[in-house]
């Protein structure tokens, strides 16, 4: 199959809004995952200045390394359309919360570094035009205590 054949992932945009809570915050690695039979995983986090701190809305922007829209740190690994994606072939998305090396414990009671969001929006920019999101809304939280997946639905039908 060529890539003509099939609408490939050529950009990824993911924006968040990180919880108020005081918990919320992490400087753990976040990735996003795309699940399906071409899926892989990206690490998100911004090319300059930090990331996932409390009441901060982001957007993460995936894209060629050339692309000045680019905003992620390693670009050249980061890329979606390396090794080609076929957006159809997409069929859900996620977050997951990686550690560093040893897990971030501040207190008694606090099990580990978790992150909070209030909500989680991913859009899939395809080669032929179209543009696939997936959203969550809610009291969401990754962490060892609560889970380190995040699944987020399709938004749309795709079209």
């Amino acid at each position: 199959m060529n890539d003509e054949e099939y609408p490939i992932v050529h950009r990824i945009v993911v924006n968040v809004q990180v919880a108020s809570d005081r918990l919320a915050a992490s400087d753990d690695p976040i990735f996003l995952g795309l699940r399906g039979p071409n899926g892989r995983e990206f690490r998100l986090v911004h090319a300059k200045g930090k990331s996932w701190r409390r009441e901060a809305k982001e957007t993460y922007i995936l894209a060629a390394q050339g692309d000045s829209d680019a905003n992620v740190a390693h670009p050249e690994l980061n890329d979606p359309a390396v090794p080609n994606i076929d957006l159809d072939r997409v069929v859900w998305v996620y977050l997951r919360k990686g550690l560093e090396p040893i897990p971030n414990v501040r207190g008694h009671g606090e099990m580990d570094d978790r992150l909070g969001l209030d909500w989680v929006e991913v859009e899939l920019h395809a080669s032929d035009g179209r543009v696939r999101r997936f959203e969550r809304r809610g009291e969401l939280w990754l962490g060892l205590v609560c889970g380190m997946f995040l699944d987020i639905a399709p938004a749309d039908s795709g079209g």
